[in-house]
């Protein structure tokens, strides 16, 4: 008889046990924890490229000025090539954190856990979709952009440049410059959206788990 009731007591902790590992509670705090770094870092490489962008305009003068300026935009080692550099660096890690987000997305709406608060966990998921699809317009806009650059300033070192070659080039890349701005003033927002539906997904979550003890 004691030997029966250590077997079913076993048995009924294995289920409650199996039970706490399917409400899904556990995986999703950890999805929605993960999402805030990836931003940080997405955030803190647009604003370098911000700032590289600034640093930009000086470098290109002070090339011009220079007497062998031809030879460093034919060459490379106007400092203009370097900034694109930087900011090429800094793109690429913006779409390894956007990856990085979308397989979050992937977990969050692929977790089927019974106490899982839906509702929320939905609003979330959907926010960070239309992020992470602003994110990769932005990037093959920029990486356009940046293409358009190298190009621009390669073509200022060409025999048959002309005043018109470096005033056209200007104009193309202010407009390519504008199209990332709007692309930018729209991921503000929706840094601010997905935050604020990943404070509340976190507190339904939060309030479930709590509950449960």
């Amino acid at each position: 008889m004691k030997k029966r009731s250590k077997t079913v007591y076993a048995l009924a902790t294995s289920l409650f046990l199996a039970g706490c590992a399917n409400d899904g509670i556990a995986d999703a705090t950890k999805s929605i924890e993960a999402i805030e770094p990836e931003e940080k870092t997405v955030l803190t490489e647009l604003n370098a490229i911000t700032e590289q962008e600034k640093a930009l305009q000086k470098m290109f003068e002070d090339s011009l000025a220079e007497d062998n300026s031809s030879s460093q935009f034919s060459d490379g080692s106007s400092p203009v090539f370097e900034n694109i550099e930087a900011r090429t660096t800094s793109l690429t890690t913006i779409k390894e954190a956007n990856s990085e987000i979308e397989t979050i997305q992937k977990d969050l709406s692929e977790n089927d856990g019974d106490k899982v608060p839906k509702e929320q966990i939905d609003a979330l998921t959907k926010e960070m979709g239309t992020l992470t699809d602003s994110l990769d317009t932005y990037s093959t806009q920029y990486e356009k952009s940046l293409s358009e650059e190298e190009e621009y300033f390669k073509s200022l070192a060409a025999e048959d440049a002309t005043y018109e070659t470096l005033t056209d080039g200007i104009t193309k890349l202010n407009e390519q410059d504008a199209k990332t701005k709007e692309l930018l003033q729209q991921l503000n927002e929706q840094f601010k959206a997905l935050d604020k539906q990943r404070n509340e997904a976190e507190k339904a979550v939060q309030s479930v788990n709590d509950s449960s003890k």
